[in-house]
């Protein structure tokens, strides 16, 4: 009898998940998390349709979705063929609850997927992206770059215990060209160091960067090793982060080479007079920096560069 019993009631759950699932007023809910979403970043999402997805953990399918990402006072639109959201289980030591966000068919071309999760004073964070179309990330008038991005990166941040955190950030970019761009800063009293950085060719770029007790290292970013890039460098050094992030102080290393080509352009002229306090041979130039991310925020005096020593 209690065997029978049992099933019955089984029986009625199922029913009643089954019946969730056909006759849930799924528009509510979507109407519901597009407006926590606003409220609680300002990113805004539009989707044709929005559904339960059962395929492995329970989650959030969308379809036809287009986010806008305020920048500033720019906005980057990202249009995608599906979007899903899911419960998550990230980290292994220890294990931690999360979500995981996966963006399909990008419109220009490209997928994401990203898992964020968060125990105790650890947050952990995952990123691959995969054949990214540069051009749709930026001001809609005039993205920064173009180029195909594939991008990998899993870290593991102790927000009590910035040493102990730890993980990696890689990045390969093929075909890489930067658009146009003008350099203003936002104090008018440092106009001086306004300069125009022409449209540049600069091919492949790859960087790998490691972070181990809290210290982010930069040892293996490279671009413009093509024998055809117009713009070539490195750069090398470290970023220590602080629990308060604008206290987080870098030292980097950043050597270019200018092509024949940009030298005598006269679009150009602005940024080679600028370069001309850190050339270190004809056409080369080191720069490097000693500040913290709020030296940055502020444009303090720390925020302009030195001259690397060849």
């Amino acid at each position: 009898m209690k065997k029978q019993t049992g099933l019955k009631i089984l029986g009625l759950a199922l029913f009643f998940v089954v019946m969730l699932f056909v006759f849930f007023p799924i528009d509510n809910l979507k109407g519901y998390i597009f407006e926590r979403v606003y409220k609680e970043s300002g990113v805004l999402l539009r989707s044709d349709s929005i559904y339960f997805s059962t395929l492995g953990l329970p989650g959030i399918g969308m379809k036809n979705v287009n986010v806008t990402i305020p920048i500033g006072d720019q906005e980057i639109d990202l249009w995608s063929e599906r979007v899903t959201l899911r419960t998550a289980i990230t980290g292994f030591f220890p294990p931690l609850p999360g979500v995981s966000l996966k963006i399909s068919d990008l419109k220009n071309g490209g997928d994401i997927y990203t898992k964020i999760g968060k125990g105790g004073s650890s947050i952990s964070f995952y990123l691959e992206g995969k054949k990214i179309n540069l051009e749709q990330i930026g001001s809609k008038s005039a993205p920064p770059l173009k180029g195909t991005l594939n991008i990998n990166s899993d870290i593991l941040l102790n927000e009590t215990d910035v040493s102990q955190s730890a993980g990696y950030f890689k990045i390969d970019v093929e075909n890489m060209f930067l658009n146009q761009q003008n350099i203003s800063p936002p104090d008018p009293s440092m106009a001086a160091f306004s300069f125009i950085i022409p449209a540049m060719k600069i091919g492949k770029l790859k960087g790998l960067l490691k972070m181990k007790n809290g210290l982010l290292e930069i040892s293996q970013f490279k671009f413009g090793e093509d024998s055809s890039a117009d713009f070539k460098g490195s750069v090398n050094g470290e970023f220590k982060v602080e629990k308060s992030f604008e206290q987080s102080a870098m030292t980097i290393a950043l050597r270019l080479q200018l092509s024949q080509r940009i030298l005598e352009n006269p679009e150009a002229k602005t940024f080679v007079t600028f370069l001309s306090s850190y050339q270190t041979s004809p056409g080369e130039y080191g720069l490097k920096w000693n500040a913290t991310v709020q030296d940055f925020t502020n444009f303090s005096i720390k925020a302009i560069p030195e001259k690397l020593n060849p």
